[in-house]
């Protein structure tokens, strides 16, 4: 670890602690004297550090001295790195296990933090990637199964499930997934493949739950019968299908795609239930809309904004 040393413009950086010395009181109480507030530690050892904080997220998650946006940063820098690698080898049960841990501990700190809203929505991404569409999806998909009253165990196979919905798609060639144009009849077929292939590569894992299942193979299946793989529709669909269909439209277009930049929530609901309500189920949309409604930071409207007829959001 290291200091950092301003003069003239100029920073530079000054060992204090090599990788493996003990942090005596001493050590600590030189800092403390020193009224430093950060440390600092070379580009080269951010994967060590990252790893630091995945083995010890849970002692972070309940330190009470950490705010809750301390919390939810830790969580979402090692649910980027987790992701990645899972998406890079997602055979592998070792990352399964890494995922399915991180999960227990963001349900604890979204349980037991009532401040998660707005520290996680701070810290999640806006530009869109497979990882941190997955990341997101987790994310929302848990502040919204608290706001349902999910029990405890069921928010572990939501969030599961979402992490993993699109693991699927380390099956497409990477130019189809990134193409910014629109896709031809054959590229968009090699896309809709992606929930059974998600689906082939987790059903045999005993750490990866049937509800979870239900999300990485019906994410993408529409209230009205007219999405992908099965075209099964209303109430053959799961609830955790319903959620997470939900969600993946709200995020990818609140994010910057290849092909369109974000939208704003309030642009982006409005699409949603004007232009695309038969993809959802009519309820749970109401009831996102509610749950994103009184806590969007943003409370100015534009001129563009089209306001709802709010009493038919009302429970």
């Amino acid at each position: 670890m290291f200091l950092r040393s301003d003069f003239n413009g100029h920073s530079k950086y000054i060992l204090f602690c090599r990788g493996n010395e003990k942090f005596s009181p001493e050590r600590r109480e030189e800092l403390i004297s020193r009224n430093v507030q950060r440390l600092y530690i070379s580009t080269k050892d951010t994967d060590k550090y990252l790893k630091y904080q995945e083995r010890n997220l849970k002692y972070i998650v309940e330190d009470k001295n950490k705010s809750s946006l301390e919390k939810s940063g830790a969580l979402y820098q090692v649910a980027k790195n987790l992701t990645e690698d899972l998406l890079d080898s997602p055979r592998s049960g070792n990352h399964i296990e890494r995922a399915s841990t991180w999960i227990n501990n963001i349900v604890s700190h979204v349980l037991k933090d009532e401040d998660t809203f707005s520290s996680l929505f701070e810290v999640t991404s806006h530009d869109y990637h497979t990882y941190t569409h997955s990341i997101n999806m987790s994310v929302i998909g848990l502040l919204f199964g608290k706001y349902l009253s999910l029990k405890p165990h069921e928010l572990d196979s939501l969030g599961t499930g979402m992490l993993l919905h699109d693991i699927g798609k380390v099956t497409i060639p990477s130019k189809v997934i990134s193409k910014v144009g629109r896709l031809t009849e054959e590229e968009f077929t090699a896309i809709k493949k992606h929930p059974k292939a998600g689906l082939d590569l987790l059903e045999y894992r005993s750490n990866v739950d049937g509800l979870s299942l239900k999300i990485v193979i019906q994410h993408h299946e529409n209230h009205d019968g007219t999405g992908y793989p099965y075209g099964i529709g209303g109430s053959d669909i799961h609830l955790f299908g319903h959620i997470s269909r939900i969600i993946d439209v709200y995020d990818a277009m609140t994010s910057n795609r290849p092909y369109a930049s974000a939208k704003r929530p309030f642009a982006a609901l409005s699409e949603m239930k004007e232009k695309m309500s038969v993809c959802f189920n009519e309820e749970l949309l109401r009831e996102f809309i509610c749950f994103l409604g009184p806590k969007d930071p943003r409370k100015k409207l534009r001129t563009t904004d089209k306001l709802y007829n709010l009493p038919s959001f009302t429970k």
